[in-house]
């Protein structure tokens, strides 16, 4: 009897135990921050005195790379562990991430995101701030591409990006409005395109290809779509700055001046909650700062030495500051583990919108430049992680799901290719090579570079299979672009043979190397060209969810409160945040 009660006690006791084991998760994330913005990685100008802590408490990643330099993509691949080529969420070109809410494009329901795996394993799971994957597909309500439909349990936040068209009063300097005024069609150009089908269409019924009923149907059906498209692009302030709470609409346009503060007041009421019913929690903060438009709280505006940029970085430590001291409040740091990163690097094409990718070559945009895909990273966990800890292999943003997986003991999906590796040794401090042999940087679906870490020495090397048409003296396009983009048709120049670097000792790949002065640099491209032809083996057609077919808005997929006004606004208490700014 004695020994049954045994067995009862440990049936009991031990799953207990091993949940208590199990950290918590907190990810913040911010949106087109340069490795060169932030102060532990070289910054002494803006003030990140909150993410600085993180590092010295934790570990500073130097060479942790996002799976795309772009958000869309590099955001579905942070979440999935995979390359977005592999699901459709890398575009051919232009455009290269969601942009629409009323389009029916976003991450594909088959796959699987580690949120989803924690929530699995019984936590409570919160995603706060930026979306930026999709919402519907059939109706305006399905909300097929919804966090909540990915694992998130709660989400507050807008389901698209902060963008350019949220300063309607074109406040953010060398951005602004003028970005959703060249993507939207102009009056001229919905006149010339009505026109030019309905004389096409009475062409076809002058020579009896058609009946007078088929070209009124189709003449309807041709103008609705260029309206539509007019209407949705030309008013994206009204229609794409969108804030949610769950399933529903509470602020339509948002306002992007308070956003932060919220979005932080919100953090903190699911940390308290947790804390109360003794929860275990993933919560993930995905921040709008530094993406344009740059509207920080009234509170951090002229606080800063650079401007609003710096104004909303510095917002966005404090946030950071804010949810880590409440973590410490509740006691949770010492289990907590505690990720920060950005999406992709500081978009250069925007002047003085834009941040600083340091010693790196590149922008936001670039897949294959150092700029646009190394990101500031750092992690805290006092319970596995010693302070001061520096991973220099090179670490990628897919790690995460895979390092999740083992910290849960969780197994990894077994249907489909994972890129990302478990990386919680070189977390702990272990000295050993990256877990990847390669890691291949994609611009949009088109491989631009590719990294190899062999198995003995130092040395990670990357291959440059595609050349950007930077301005001279710089390394970065035209102010007049939004982005160098990925094709020979918008200059990108591809090398045969590829330009080869050693990123272990020059970094910011200054000298390329001469591959005929030693064989074995030829053996390098030659072990790199062997893997990219099996790495594209393991590719399979799927369909790519910016073809026109997806990217292209419908009216009736268009969130909106107040209907038919469109218009709404929360109204939210922030002083208990008790916001100071010196």
């Amino acid at each position: 009897m004695a020994s049954v009660l045994w067995l009862v006690f440990l049936s009991v006791v031990l799953p207990i135990s091993r949940a208590d084991d199990r950290p918590n998760f907190v990810f913040l994330v911010a949106d087109d921050v340069g490795i060169g913005d932030i102060g532990c990685f070289g910054n002494d100008t803006i003030r990140t005195p909150n993410i600085d802590s993180i590092a010295a408490n934790g570990a500073k990643l130097t060479q942790h790379l996002a799976a795309a330099a772009v958000c869309t993509p590099s955001r579905s691949a942070f979440l999935t562990g995979r390359l977005p080529v592999r699901f459709g969420m890398a575009g051919t070109d232009s455009p290269m991430a969601y942009i629409f809410l009323a389009a029916p494009s976003g991450l594909p329901r088959s796959e699987v995101t580690f949120p989803q795996m924690a929530k699995d394993h019984g936590y409570k799971t919160a995603l706060i701030g930026k979306w930026h994957l999709g919402l519907n597909c059939k109706w305006v309500g399905d909300h097929c591409h919804h966090p909540n439909k990915f694992g998130f349990d709660f989400f507050y936040g807008f389901p698209g990006s902060n963008a350019p068209e949220c300063d309607p009063d074109n406040v953010t300097p060398g951005a602004g409005g003028k970005f959703a005024t060249d993507r939207a069609f102009s009056r001229f150009h919905v006149w010339d395109i009505s026109v030019s089908i309905f004389l096409c269409l009475l062409a076809l019924k002058y020579f009896q290809y058609i009946q007078w009923k088929t070209l009124i149907i189709l003449s309807v059906i041709g103008w609705s779509a260029v309206i539509s498209n007019y209407a949705l692009g030309a008013n994206g302030t009204q229609f794409n700055c969108v804030m949610m709470r769950d399933d529903d609409v509470i602020e339509q346009p948002y306002d992007v001046s308070t956003l932060t503060p919220r979005m932080t007041l919100e953090a903190v009421k699911f940390l308290e909650e947790r804390k109360a019913k003794k929860e275990q929690f993933l919560l993930e903060v995905s921040y709008w700062n530094a993406h344009t438009a740059l509207l920080p709280y009234k509170e951090f505006r002229g606080k800063s030495r650079h401007g609003l940029y710096g104004d909303t970085l510095e917002e966005m430590d404090w946030s950071i500051g804010v949810v880590m001291a409440t973590l410490e409040r509740l006691g949770l740091t010492n289990n907590t583990f505690v990720y920060f990163t950005s999406d992709n690097g500081a978009h250069m094409e925007i002047g003085d919108a834009g941040g600083s990718n340091g010693i790196y070559k590149g922008s936001k945009g670039q897949g294959g430049s150092e700029g646009g895909i190394r990101m500031p990273t750092v992690v805290q966990w006092p319970r596995k992680i010693k302070p001061g800890t520096i991973v220099t292999e090179a670490t990628s943003q897919m790690d995460i799901f895979p390092t999740v997986a083992d910290i849960l003991k969780a197994p990894l999906p077994q249907d489909r290719v994972m890129d990302g590796r478990n990386i919680l040794p070189l977390l702990g401090g272990a000295k050993q090579p990256s877990p990847h042999d390669f890691l291949f940087h994609y611009c949009g679906n088109v491989l631009h570079a590719v990294r190899n870490r062999p198995r003995k020495g130092k040395v990670t090397w990357k291959a440059h299979l595609a050349s950007y048409p930077w301005l001279p003296g710089t390394t970065r396009c035209s102010l007049d672009r939004l982005a160098c983009f990925c094709g020979a048709q918008y200059g990108v120049t591809f090398n045969d043979p590829p330009l080869l670097y050693d990123v272990t000792n020059d970094p910011t790949e200054d000298r390329p190397i001469s591959v005929d002065s030693n064989p074995k640099y030829q053996k390098v491209l030659d072990v790199i060209r062997k893997a990219v032809e099996e790495h594209k083996q393991s590719l399979t057609e799927v369909e790519n969810q910016f073809s026109l077919r997806l990217f292209t808005p419908r009216i009736w997929l268009q969130p909106c409160c107040n209907f038919p006004y469109c218009n709404c606004r929360e109204e939210v208490d922030l002083s208990p945040l008790k916001i100071t700014v010196k």
